[in-house]
């Protein structure tokens, strides 16, 4: 038997989420022996597995085959409000609009409670702009903020907005007294999702939101059905929305705002090949709508006569 080549995981070592989740916890702990007061200090609370220094690794550009372009996504979206009205199942569709038309991440999506809708929001101009206000996240069990630490509002398009409108009314009837835009029947009775849950010290009554599990269960009929020729997860959707916007001519300073990145570079190492120069996307808007020649008419017989039309002499 030939020796492997590569390296052996020992020799790797950890890999840099693994380090942080296991340094998170050290300090958490420390914390709480020093609010319980078993310790004076918390010597942890300065401290950093990597020196004190900020190790962060650019972030590796995005494949385009993990993300859909505009036709894609509405095709995948129509096939859901399909399949959501034979088999009563609503809530699929709209969990990913949420991901493709606002740039949730699917535990914030999942986690989503009504309070936490503002369709009715108006600007200081007294215009209406409906936002969604993303302050948690829920992952095997857990909810806690969303990544990075920090809450943030989302935009919503009208279509989303309208198609919100009609779930809650739907949800209203089918699930009154709920908290949770997507409620699920808690986790199971046994397990780590179970566990986690009950550490949490969740009221009962609250239930819960849909699980991950539940979610992608009913998620994978859709895109098997869209049959777009490649694998797709969830976190498609949320670049789907990401793409779309940038090719459609947002700056990146706005769709890092919208996404939650930690800061405008991420979003300019991950999804750079979208980005237009500033404009172009409603240049691009505008010049679809002209009539304007293909090809230079310099130097024909027609070229006068042509240009004309746009107000334009070769003699000046």
């Amino acid at each position: 038997m030939t020796k492997s080549k590569g390296k052996t995981k020992k020799a790797r070592g950890y890999a840099k989420g693994t380090v942080s989740q296991k340094w998170g916890f050290l300090r958490r702990m420390l914390e709480a022996a020093k609010k319980a007061g078993k310790i004076p200090f918390n010597p942890a609370v300065n401290l950093s597995p990597n020196g004190g220094r900020r190790a962060r690794r650019p972030a590796s550009p995005l494949e385009e085959s993990k993300t859909l372009n505009q036709e894609e996504l509405t095709q995948v979206l129509a096939i859901a409000a399909r399949e959501a009205a034979r088999e009563a199942a609503r809530w699929v569709v709209v969990l990913l609009a949420l991901m493709g038309l606002a740039g949730l991440r699917f535990g914030e999506a999942r986690a989503l409670q009504l309070g936490d809708l503002e369709l009715d929001h108006t600007n200081p101009q007294n215009v209406p702009t409906p936002r969604i206000h993303v302050r948690r996240t829920e992952r095997i069990g857990i909810l806690g903020p969303p990544k990075h630490g920090r809450d943030r509002y989302v935009s919503v398009t009208p279509v989303l907005a309208e198609l919100l409108r009609c779930y809650l009314a739907y949800l209203h009837v089918a699930k009154p007294g709920t908290i949770w835009l997507f409620p699920g029947r808690g986790p199971k009775s046994i397990g780590k999702v179970r566990d986690n849950f009950e550490r949490g010290g969740h009221d009962p009554a609250l239930k819960w939101c849909i699980a991950e599990r539940t979610a992608r269960k009913h998620l994978k009929p859709v895109l098997e059905a869209a049959n777009l020729g490649r694998r797709l997860s969830p976190k498609s959707f949320r670049h789907a929305f990401c793409t779309i916007a940038l090719t459609q001519g947002e700056s990146l300073r706005w769709v890092s705002a919208e996404m939650g990145h930690r800061d405008v570079m991420v979003t300019q190492q991950v999804y750079g090949r979208w980005a237009q120069p500033r404009g172009l996307g409603k240049l691009v808007e505008w010049l679809s709508t002209q009539d304007i020649p293909e090809r230079s008419y310099y130097g024909e017989p027609e070229a006068a006569a042509r240009l004309a039309l746009y107000d334009i002499s070769l003699t000046s």
